[in-house]
This record gives structure tokens, sequence and C-alpha cells, in this order.
């Protein structure tokens, strides 16, 4: 029986279509969609399609409202303007690394698709700012944009954007003709956004984190990795949002333990924090990680230069602490990760260590750690 017949034979009003194909898209199951008409999700990972798909998704399925076509071979412009074109009305279109498309097809989707809440566009290289014009002019109920690795997206382009003030969810990563000036706009407008993603984006400082901390209170997950402008001042902005829970700050060479403790005292929920690289932080800072904290569940360390009394006061004060990432301590003896993974070996369930401290480590809080329900990773 084929996935179409099954579908017919099991349930009589299909919504959830979901095929994972990497082979040519057969004829019988494009012709079988004019028997689904109530069908309202369709994902097709990684499937070829072709114009005569998006003709009879269009005629067929009115009430479509989420469609996937991550890394489908076969995404065009006029494949796109069939899709949206006579009254499918989509909320949710996924077209990551659709990287034939075009300003056009986003042209078309914002004409007709008004009401779209969620667009994933990473790796759809060709986009330009005038994208971001189209989705600012009429899409004002978007909720979650992903434009990672869109290198065409500008400060113009987010000024654009900005008029999307509903935005929750706004991926920028790899974005590098961004900066300052373009996150100003989107933090003075889009005061509801609470992830944010800056992976990369070398020409954001501290004056766009100033922005964020007074325009987006209710920020939540942030990552801040490789914006190697951002200092100190910029850090002890991110203290003053209250709702910051996760925070990715890679090699931010120029934060000390000045910029952590003022974010430690401020970020009160703070439960996922990776500061990998950021080698000029300081015990000090670290001790301010473990007084205040305390919600602290995953953390990496990795590659810092925390000595043997700051990793002891981080893994035996942040009594939540489930998962540490714990590389290349270069700082920190062998009886020092004894101490530490000691005093948190209780609730500690998964720890990264350098495979080398395997021979050096006593069997005993090997066994210890593993007998608790520790899974350790030997990097």
């Amino acid at each position: 029986m084929d996935i179409l017949q099954c579908y017919k034979s099991t349930l009589v009003t299909v919504s959830i279509l979901r095929i994972l194909m990497h082979q040519e898209f057969p004829t019988k199951v494009i012709q079988g969609l004019k028997d689904l008409k109530n069908l309202k999700k369709i994902i097709l990972d990684g499937a070829p399609v072709s114009e005569s798909f998006f003709k009879i998704i269009n005629f067929n399925c009115k009430y479509l409202v989420e469609i996937g076509l991550g890394k489908c071979k076969g995404v065009t412009d006029k494949g796109i303007l069939q899709l949206v074109s006579g009254g499918v009305n989509l909320n949710i279109l996924n077209l990551t690394c659709c990287s034939e498309l075009t300003d056009n097809a986003i042209s078309a989707i914002t004409d007709s698709c008004r009401s779209v809440l969620c667009l994933k566009l990473e790796c759809c290289n060709l986009l330009t700012e005038k994208s971001l014009y189209h989705l600012g002019l009429h899409c004002s109920l978007l909720e979650e944009l992903d434009l990672t690795d869109c290198f065409g997206v500008n400060d113009t382009g987010l000024y654009y954007l900005s008029k999307c003030t509903k935005l929750i969810c706004l991926k920028l990563g790899l974005c590098t003709n961004i900066t300052d000036k373009g996150l100003y706009c989107v933090a003075r407008n889009c005061s509801e956004i609470r992830e944010l993603d800056l992976y990369r984006c070398q020409g954001i400082g501290d004056d766009g984190l100033y922005a964020l901390s007074s325009g987006c209170k209710r920020m939540q997950k942030l990552n801040l990795s490789y914006c190697s402008e951002v200092t100190d001042r910029g850090i002890e902005c991110l203290g003053h949002l209250p709702e910051l829970s996760d925070l990715e700050m890679r090699s931010l060479l120029n934060v000390t333990g000045t910029g952590l403790t003022a974010l430690a005292t401020g970020c009160k929920r703070l439960s996922e924090l990776d500061v990998k690289d950021c080698t000029s932080i300081d015990d000090s800072g670290f001790m301010a990680l473990a007084y205040y904290s305390r919600n602290l569940q995953q953390i990496n360390l990795s590659h810092c230069a925390i000595s043997d009394v700051g990793l002891c006061m981080v893994m035996g004060n942040l009594t939540r602490l489930q998962d540490a990432k714990l590389v290349n301590l270069y700082n920190v003896s062998t009886n020092g990760f004894e101490v530490a993974l000691r005093a948190s070996c209780v609730r500690l369930k998964k720890v990264k260590l350098i495979a080398s401290l395997r021979l050096h480590l006593t069997p005993d809080i090997v066994k210890t750690l593993k007998a608790r329900g520790c899974r350790i990773r030997w990097d």
C-alpha cells in the first residue's frame, strides 16, 4: 500500500502529509494530492519538486497553512508564485536552502500570505533588502524569521523589517553586512523579541547591545558568539534584561571578569551560558557567577582562564548544574578537577572533559560519576 492509499484508508480528512524523500517525486503522489482536500500541512524534506507540484497544491489544497520545503531541489520563484496565488493562505513556510529564490518569491508570498507567522529563509543568498521591504510592508503578524547566512541582509533591510513589530524570534547569524545601526531599528520597534541570533555578526558591538537592553526587555535567548566588537560595556547592558535565560558568547576576547560579574548580578534567570574561548575572563567573573547565577543548568567553560579555586566555586555552588563542558582548562590542575567533580557529582548529568585527563583522574571519581548517572564525554 502506497503512502496516499494508507492515509485514505485510515483517515478521511487528512491534515498532515510528511514525505521524506531523496529521489524523484512520484507522479502518483502528486496526482493523489487531489483527493486530500483537507490537507493543512505538507513537509517535504529534501524531496525534488516541480512546477506541476505547486500547481496541484494551489488548486486542490485550499486549507493548507504550512509547507516545509527545506533543502528541496526545484523550488523556484515561479513555483512559489504558483503555490501562493489564488487563495492559499499559508501561515508557516520553510524555504531553508532554497538557493534559487530571489526577492520576487518573497514579494509573491507577502502579497498573497499576509497572515504569515513563520518564514525560514536560511541560506537563501539571492535575497536582498527588497525582500525585507515587502515583509515590513505587508506582514505585520510575522513572529518568526530565519535569515541565517543571507548575506544580502543589511541595515536598510533591518530598518524595513522593524515594521514587523510582533517579531518574537529573529535569526541573523552570519549576516555580515549588519551593524549596530540596523540592530537599533529592530530593538526600538520590535519589543516582543524573545530570541535573537547574531552569531558571527562582527558589525555588532556595544551600542547595539545597549539598544537591545533598552528596547527588548523580554529577551530570553541571545547568541553573540564571535561578535568580536563586544566589550564589558555591552555585556553590562545585558544585565538589564531580567528574563534572559540562555546566552551564547563564545570567543568574546574583550570581555573580562567585570562584564561577567555585571551579567551574573543582573540576569538571575540565566540557565544556559556558553563562554567558551572567553580567555580574558578571570576568576572574579566566575566567582560572581557561582554566587549569583543559582539557576544555571548548563555551562561551557572550555578554553577559559578559570583556576582551581574558580572551578570549585562554580561546580560546588551551582546546585542546579546538570551539564558542564570543561575542556582545555589549562589553569586547572588534576586535583582541581577531582575536587570540582566530587562537589557536583550528585546532580551532574553530563560532563565533557579532555581525553588526556582520563589517564590522571582517579578511577574512583570516574566510577562515582557513572554510578550516579553522569555521562562523561572525553574530547
